[in-house]
């Protein structure tokens, strides 16, 4: 079952040694990164989930391993074969640099999977133990403005909008009906993977907070904790 969430973003430049002497301008952004992922573990999961686009669906055995060394920098995170495609390889940054929880599960999504695929993934990984907690990494539109790495959009805003709001109210369904056409069309990484999560999610009450929004390089970055049982306080 389902117990928490938390929604992440995955450019290279959250890791300081891509981003050089700009590694401050996402100084903000991995500390909210950084409180997302420890509201994640607080929720005593015994079973940690990462999923994040890729050009295929693949699940990756322990241990496993990234690298950075498309994107400028001669790192691998992790130990095991470096074989986990960027949006897990950041994952696995993070909890490189965020001890404690239990051994993760990496899990790609093929970017042009069907929602109805992403959903039915979701519902499975719910399923696997008692107490799921899922890492969900994906970035809105690279179409915002004309520095962007994508051509400009005027629709590129409204969706990430829309997006951060559905983060933030915990909206499974506004998930679900993303537009995969539109979602491509805007140059969005994220979409699969918002609707594993929709999947994951469906039919259970939620608690949402958006803990960021930015995109400091034309680049939809969103940072969102989700919470699907009472605290035991509560």
């Amino acid at each position: 079952m389902l117990v928490a969430a938390g929604v992440f973003p995955h450019p290279p430049a959250l890791v300081p040694q891509v981003a050089g002497q700009r590694a401050f301008e996402l100084e903000g952004l991995r500390a909210a990164c950084a409180e997302g992922l420890a509201r994640l573990l607080r929720s005593r999961p015994d079973l940690l989930v990462v999923v994040g686009g890729a050009q295929h669906t693949v699940s990756y055995s322990w241990p496993v391993a990234g690298t950075l060394a498309p994107h400028g920098v001669d790192l691998e995170v992790g130990t095991g074969e470096a074989v986990l495609p960027l949006s897990l390889t950041i994952a696995r940054w993070l909890l490189e640099n965020h001890r404690g929880g239990p051994v993760p599960a990496f899990e790609s999504v093929a970017s042009d999977a069907s929602p109805e695929k992403c959903l039915e993934l979701g519902r499975c990984v719910a399923q696997r133990s008692q107490r799921v907690a899922l890492m969900v990494m994906g970035d809105g539109s690279a179409c915002r403005d004309t520095q962007a790495p994508g051509f400009h959009d005027p629709d590129a805003v409204p969706y990430d909008d829309h997006l951060a709001r559905a983060l933030g109210d915990g909206d499974v369904e506004a998930l679900v009906a993303l537009d995969p056409a539109m979602s491509e069309r805007l140059l969005v990484s994220g979409r699969a993977a918002w609707q594993v999560l929709a999947g994951a999610a469906r039919d259970r009450p939620v608690r949402g907070e958006l803990l960021d929004y930015r995109s400091p390089y034309g680049v939809g970055y969103f940072v969102a904790s989700w919470q699907l049982e009472p605290d035991r306080e509560d």
